[in-house]
Formats: C-alpha cells, structure tokens, sequence
C-alpha cells in the first residue's frame, strides 16, 4: 500500500515540474512576443495585418500562460494530496506498531 503512494506522489511530483517547465517555457515565449510587438511597433511601413497579427499572438500566449499557470497550480495541489495520504498511511502505520508494542509487552 505505501509503495503505490510512493509512487504516487512521485508521479505527481514529475508532472508538477513538466507544468514548471511548460510554464516557464511559455512565459518565456510571451515575453519574446511582447518584445517584438514592442521594437516592430517602432519600424515604419509595417503592414497593418503583420501587426494585428503580432496582438493576436501576444493574447493567445497570454492565454496559453495562463492556462499553464492554472494546470502548474493543479498538478502543486495534486503533489501536496499524495504526500498527505503518504503520510496518514506512515502515521497509521506507526500507530498500528505502536499498539502492537503496547499489547505484546503487557
């Protein structure tokens, strides 16, 4: 039983760092966005469609980032859910020895 939990909150804690990692990744492509929307908005004669869909862009990853907040924010609550049934399996495994002591000294 307390082997599945390990691996439990294992498998959890993996997922937890790919959504780090995705969100990273993702936060890092917006601020490449913003710096493009940023240095092209200064260069003369660029097409209207190129910059509107420069904003476009800047608010689909705005989106994606937030998505990517949210499923991190899910996969912490996930980590945190598996290491609290690891430890109530640990404290009523230990309370099961306790109890066996207790009864076989007596």
């Amino acid at each position: 039983m307390e082997e599945a939990k390990l691996i439990r909150v294992a498998t959890a804690i993996s997922e937890y760092t790919v959504s780090s990692m995705l969100r990273e990744t993702v936060h890092s492509a917006a601020e490449s966005i913003n710096q493009a929307v940023l240095s092209v908005a200064t260069l003369p004669e660029i097409p209207e469609h190129l910059l509107s869909e420069l904003a476009r862009g800047q608010q689909d990853l705005a989106r994606l980032e937030q998505s990517a907040v949210n499923y991190q924010k899910e996969r912490a609550a996930k980590v945190e859910e598996a290491q609290k049934a690891l430890m109530q399996d640990r404290q009523l495994h230990k309370e099961d020895e306790f109890g066996s002591d207790f009864n076989s000294e007596a």
